[in-house]
């Protein structure tokens, strides 16, 4: 098990309590987004709009979309956002991303982003 469930349960009842929640984007999020296209600068600031619980296989993910107009939602985890030092659940949710980092890399996870691609087998001669 990856995540303490009442805890992660806790944390995703005080995050909605303070949305909007401004956040950057870890690293990994922001190479993914590039090779989908999309142009994300190093200091551009997202908001999480809202949170979900996608239970021990994706942890609490968070919406980050950049505009009501957008045509595909951006929904990470996590543990791939940047919070402000300031902001009063910082060091709840670097703990929780600490300990689910970890866990995940005992668990043999790489941790890095997954874009839900689904490629098409090449077919057997």
């Amino acid at each position: 098990m990856i995540d303490d469930y009442a805890r992660a349960m806790d944390l995703v009842k005080k995050i909605e309590d303070q949305l909007p929640i401004p956040v950057r984007l870890g690293s990994p999020v922001k190479r993914t987004l590039r090779d989908k296209g999309l142009t994300v600068s190093r200091d551009r600031e997202f908001e999480i709009k809202r949170v979900f619980y996608f239970g021990d296989e994706g942890g609490i993910m968070c919406d980050v979309t950049p505009a009501q107009d957008a045509k595909e939602a951006v929904v990470v985890s996590l543990t791939h956002l940047l919070v402000a030092a300031h902001h009063p659940l910082a060091q709840e949710i670097r703990a929780y991303q600490r300990e689910r980092t970890r866990r995940i890399a005992q668990s043999g996870g790489s941790g890095e982003p997954s874009s839900f691609v689904r490629r098409r087998k090449k077919k057997r001669r």
